[in-house]
């Protein structure tokens, strides 16, 4: 059983801090963790990002982008990243994530969960719809 996840995207303000929220939602007794591979180090979530979430019942506002590092690939039990480019720059960069991480989407058909940053409202409720569905997908496994 996993006793912490660790969400990883790009910039860690769109994909990563909603999943991030959606496990916590749906899960109390692990710890959740975001992080970006290339964050947006300090920055508000993404505008149309938290306004999706508000409608969704998940509130984005106090989250702040951060840098994936060392310490939190340490300290998770399992990583979920948002695409095949993700897991392959995760593995290079932290050796030791291998055999922990995967595909945020494996269990929903393990397709990328696209980068909806600068894109429609529209497009964003597509994106969160599939992040929604992965993490239900997981939430068995926490239990």
């Amino acid at each position: 059983m996993f006793r912490s996840v660790l969400l990883v995207c790009t910039g860690n303000i769109c994909r990563s801090p909603y999943a991030e929220a959606v496990f916590k939602k749906r899960l109390d007794d692990i710890e959740v963790n975001s992080a970006g591979l290339a964050a947006l180090v300090d920055h508000d979530a993404d505008a149309t990002a938290a306004s999706v979430a508000v409608s969704r019942g998940i509130d984005l506002s106090e989250h702040r982008g951060k840098q994936i590092t060392r310490a939190l690939v340490g300290k998770s039990d399992l990583i979920l990243v948002m695409d095949q480019d993700h897991l392959q720059r995760l593995h290079k960069r932290y050796p030791e994530s291998r055999g922990k991480s995967f595909k945020l989407a494996k269990l929903v058909g393990d397709k990328n969960i696209v980068d909806p940053h600068l894109k429609s409202q529209s497009f964003f409720e597509l994106v969160f719809d599939e992040i929604d569905a992965a993490v239900a997908a997981w939430i068995p496994h926490f239990k």
